[in-house]
């Protein structure tokens, strides 16, 4: 049974009690980003991922972790929007005062709080009563289970009408077992985000209606990735640009739109499938949100190459590859076996 700990870096050697406080018991796995977060993986989709799978989230909460802004208060946000899904009589959140202070949230003032002081083992016998109970009445919230996959990501096409995605993801997952791929449905048209600048057509993701990133659907997803026709615009500062190949939403940083365009052209000229090519764009894009890879401006025909020249792109589709020195950089050898396998396959579906 995995517990996730939620703490502000003011109150580490209290988060470090507990946690070793419940690893203690039986069957008990308390996850805390100092002892669990992957070597060479990036913390924020890391933890988000390990809130979604935890029976429990623990909120540590005192004078200065009430107060302050930044990931902490995210890390709430996101146990309490996966608290929804949850009977109400079922318990998930459990909210743990290190000392006198105000709940952070109307919501979090419904819940019902235990307190680690005067007596911190009095508490703690609370918080494992809890758990206790737990054991015997398993929840009644479905969860997916990765089946030992360590990320799970969605792609959803809004408007290519790609008739074989489903295969590509199954594919996908057959020859690696490190992302997991799944295709949420989209019910929703992109139309009224389409449009024309400077005789170009695109697709402006900043017109792109919110329920896409808010939809429940994509609760179980760490990375999104939308697939589009057209090109991408968006704006930046005070500029729109566009024709690009992929963007990251400014709304919800887990959403990758990809462009398909051109991509056709660009594979045959490669002599690579369209299939290849599309897998191609997303292994860059996957490198980048996981881990504190960057696309590098020197071309070497790598799936790294920022190329800022569309064109150049088919050299790299020729070669199918990512560079030696792209390769060595990336420290988790699970995600390294799984990026060189996805690049091997030959991809027909």
């Amino acid at each position: 049974m995995k517990i996730f700990i939620s703490y502000t870096h003011e109150d580490i050697d209290a988060a470090m009690r507990l946690y070793e406080s419940l690893k203690s018991i039986p069957g008990i796995e308390p996850w805390i980003d100092k002892k669990n977060l992957l070597p060479g993986m990036r913390w924020k989709p890391a933890i988000r991922k390990a809130i979604r799978e935890s029976r429990f989230f623990i909120a540590l909460l005192s004078s200065r972790s009430v107060i302050k802004k930044g990931f902490f208060q995210k890390e709430l946000n996101d146990a309490l929007e996966i608290l929804n899904e949850f009977p109400e009589d079922q318990v998930f959140f459990i909210p743990i005062r290190l000392e006198p202070c105000d709940l952070p949230s109307e919501k979090l003032r419904d819940i019902q709080f235990v307190d680690l002081f005067p007596n911190w083992e009095e508490g703690l016998a609370k918080v494992q009563q809890v758990i206790a109970e737990a054991k015997e009445s398993p929840p009644k919230k479905e969860k997916v289970a990765l089946s030992g996959y360590e990320y799970r990501c969605g792609i959803v096409d809004l408007d290519t009408g790609l008739t074989n995605i489903p295969q590509i993801a199954k594919r996908l997952n057959g020859i690696q077992h490190f992302f997991l791929f799944t295709c949420p449905k989209v019910s929703f048209v992109t139309d009224d985000a389409v449009r024309s600048i400077d005789g170009s057509t695109n697709l402006n993701i900043d017109s792109l209606p919110v329920d896409l990133y808010y939809s429940m659907q994509y609760l179980n997803s760490d990375f999104v990735i939308c697939l589009t026709k057209y090109p991408i615009a968006f704006r930046e500062g005070n500029l729109v640009k566009y024709n690009y190949f992929s963007r990251p939403s400014s709304i919800d940083e887990r959403f990758m739109f990809i462009s398909t365009h051109l991509l056709y052209e660009f594979t045959k000229q490669a002599n690579c499938t369209f299939e290849k090519g599309l897998v191609y764009i997303m292994i860059g894009q996957l490198l980048v949100y996981f881990t504190n890879f960057g696309y590098h401006r020197e071309m070497k025909e790598c799936v790294m190459d920022f190329c800022e020249n569309r064109l150049d792109m088919i050299n790299g589709l020729k070669k199918m590859r990512i560079c030696p020195d792209c390769l060595k950089g990336i420290e988790n050898t699970n995600l390294k076996g799984a990026i060189s396998a996805i690049l091997a396959d030959d991809l027909r579906v």
